[in-house]
């Protein structure tokens, strides 16, 4: 069992290995006035330190096209708060999220399993 100062540290040693920041965006709709809806996506939480790391690209076919696709693991600090329903934005590239790691023993860091958005 690790106690909370030992957690502390890895967490410490976690945040040197996240070189990079991103910024957490989330969802709003707005009314149309015809009722239909427009989307926007703003940040929610900006200047968040992470390391994206780049998983096999494929690509796969959609409407006759070959369509290139990006997965990526991003790492952040372990308290950060994101769901799937967020966007997370790193210098021009946009990523959607499709999981988070939760629940786990020691939450050390929080990684989100996401697809790049051509």
């Amino acid at each position: 069992m690790l106690t909370d100062a030992e957690l502390a540290v890895m967490r410490d040693a976690v945040l040197e290995l996240l070189p990079d920041t991103c910024n957490i965006l989330s969802l709003t709709e707005t009314s149309d006035g015809a009722g239909g809806w427009s989307e926007a996506w703003g940040t929610a939480s900006a200047g968040i330190s992470c390391r994206v790391d780049y998983r096999s690209g494929r690509e796969v076919i959609t409407g006759g096209a070959l369509m290139p696709y990006q997965s990526a693991v991003i790492s952040m600090p372990y308290d950060v708060t994101i769901t799937p329903a967020n966007r997370v934005e790193v210098g021009t590239s946009i990523f959607s999220v499709q999981a988070v790691n939760q629940a786990q023993s020691w939450q050390v860091v929080t990684r989100v399993t996401a697809e790049l958005i051509p």
